[in-house]
C-alpha cells in the first residue's frame, strides 16, 4: 500500500513539474495587434518573458512581430520567429490599426482572428489610429509587474466609467455577421482610451467619451451621463430596459426608441426644470443621426425589423442598411425625477 502511494505521489510530482515546465516555456499572448496595409499583414504579440530581467517593470515582457503579404502567411511567419508554439488563452486585448479596415473588411479580420488556436474570444478589441505594432510595444505593467492584472484593472476602469464600450472579440463576430446590429469598438488615440469606434454598412465614425456614455445608456450598461444647467449638475438613470421599434408607413421607417429614465439630482439642490430632459433628448437625437450617417445600427433596430421577415433571404434582399440610413426618427422620453444624496 505505502509503494502504491509513495509511486502516486512521484507521479503527480512528475505531471505538476511537466505542467509547470510547459507554462514557464510557453509564449502566453497578453495583447496581440493586427495592421493590415498595402504591403500585407504584420501581426504583433505581447507576451511575458521569463528568461528577461525579473527585476525591471518594462522588460518583464517581450514583443514578437512577423509580417507576411496576406494574413495566412503572417500566422505562418509568427509561428516560425516564436521560440515556442504561441498560445492565446489568457488573451486579454486585440488592437487593430484604423487603417487596417481600408485593407481588409472588419469581418474577414475578425474571422481570421478568431482561427487562431484556442483564442480566449472575450479578449476586449481595441482600434487605435496609428500603428498596433507600435502600441503593443510600448504597452508596459504600471502597476505592479503583471502587464494582464494592469490590462484587466484599466479596461474595467474605463468600461465602469462608461467611456469604451465593452465589445469582445466574439461580440464584434456576432454583430458583423447578424446583419441586424453594428458593433462600436473601443478607441485608444495614444494617451487614454477616449471613445468608440463605429462601424456601419457606409464606413466607420468617431464616437466621443460623452457619446459612448449616452449610447451604453440606452444599452442598460451605464449610469454615467450627467448635464449641467444653471451650475447644478443632473444625472440619468434607466428605470426601466430601453424599447426599440420600426414603423412603417408604406414609404418610410420611423425609428422609435422608448427610454424610461430617471432624472437624479442632489439631496441638497433644487427640483431640476424642464432644460435636463430637453438636453438628454436633444444629444439622443444628434447620436444616432451620428450614426445613421455611417450606417451603423448600433443600438439594434434591426433586431425589430428583422422580424417581419420570415425566410433569411427576404430580409437580406429588403435593403435594410438603406433603409436605416433614410429612416426617421422618434424618440420617446418617459422621464421621472429622483432625488439623491451625492456620492
Amino acid at each position: 500500500m505505502k509503494r502504491l502511494l509513495c509511486l502516486a505521489l512521484a507521479l503527480g510530482c512528475a505531471v505538476i513539474g511537466g505542467c509547470a515546465q510547459r507554462i514557464e516555456l510557453a509564449l502566453m499572448a497578453v495583447c496581440v495587434g493586427v495592421d493590415v496595409s498595402a504591403e500585407g499583414v504584420t501581426l504583433t504579440v505581447k507576451s511575458p518573458d521569463y528568461a528577461g530581467e525579473r527585476d525591471s517593470e518594462k522588460k518583464g515582457y517581450a514583443t514578437l512581430s512577423a509580417t507576411g503579404p496576406d494574413w495566412q502567411q503572417a500566422v505562418a511567419a509568427l509561428y516560425a520567429q516564436a521560440p515556442v508554439t504561441p498560445q492565446f488563452g489568457q488573451l486579454r486585448e486585440v488592437v487593430v490599426s484604423l487603417p487596417s479596415f481600408r485593407y481588409m473588411p472588419p469581418r474577414q479580420l475578425f474571422e481570421c482572428l478568431d482561427q487562431l488556436p484556442s483564442i480566449r474570444s472575450h479578449a476586449l478589441v481595441t482600434v487605435c489610429p496609428g500603428s498596433a505594432r507600435e502600441m503593443i510595444e510600448g504597452m508596459s505593467p504600471e502597476i505592479g509587474k503583471r502587464l494582464s492584472k494592469y490590462l484587466d484593472l484599466a479596461l474595467n476602469h474605463f468600461e465602469q466609467t462608461g467611456r469604451i464600450p465593452a465589445t469582445s472579440m466574439s461580440c464584434a463576430l456576432r454583430d458583423l455577421g447578424g446583419f441586424w446590429r453594428d458593433p462600436v469598438l473601443a478607441y485608444y488615440d495614444g494617451g487614454e482610451y477616449a471613445g468608440a469606434l463605429a462601424l456601419g454598412s457606409a464606413g466607420q465614425v468617431l464616437l466621443t467619451g460623452r457619446e459612448v456614455q449616452l449610447y451604453r445608456l440606452v444599452r442598460g450598461e451605464t449610469q454615467a451621463w450627467q448635464a449641467e444647467l444653471d451650475g447644478q449638475w443632473f444625472g440619468a438613470r434607466l428605470r426601466g430596459r430601453a424599447r426599440l421599434a420600426v414603423e412603417t408607413d408604406g414609404r418610410r421607417d420611423t425609428l422609435v426608441l422608448r427610454l424610461p429614465v430617471y432624472l437624479t439630482y442632489s439631496l441638497y439642490g433644487d427640483p431640476p426644470p424642464e432644460g435636463p430632459e430637453d438636453a438628454l433628448r436633444r444629444e439622443l437625437y444628434d447620436l444616432l443621426a451620428k450614426l445613421q450617417g455611417v450606417g451603423c445600427d448600433a443600438w439594434g433596430f434591426g433586431c425589430q425589423a428583422v422580424r417581419k421577415y420570415a425566410a433569411l433571404g427576404d430580409w437580406l434582399r429588403s435593403g435594410w442598411p438603406e433603409r436605416y440610413r433614410q429612416a426617421g426618427v422618434r424618440i420617446e422620453l418617459d422621464a421621472r425625477l429622483l432625488q439623491q444624496p451625492p456620492p
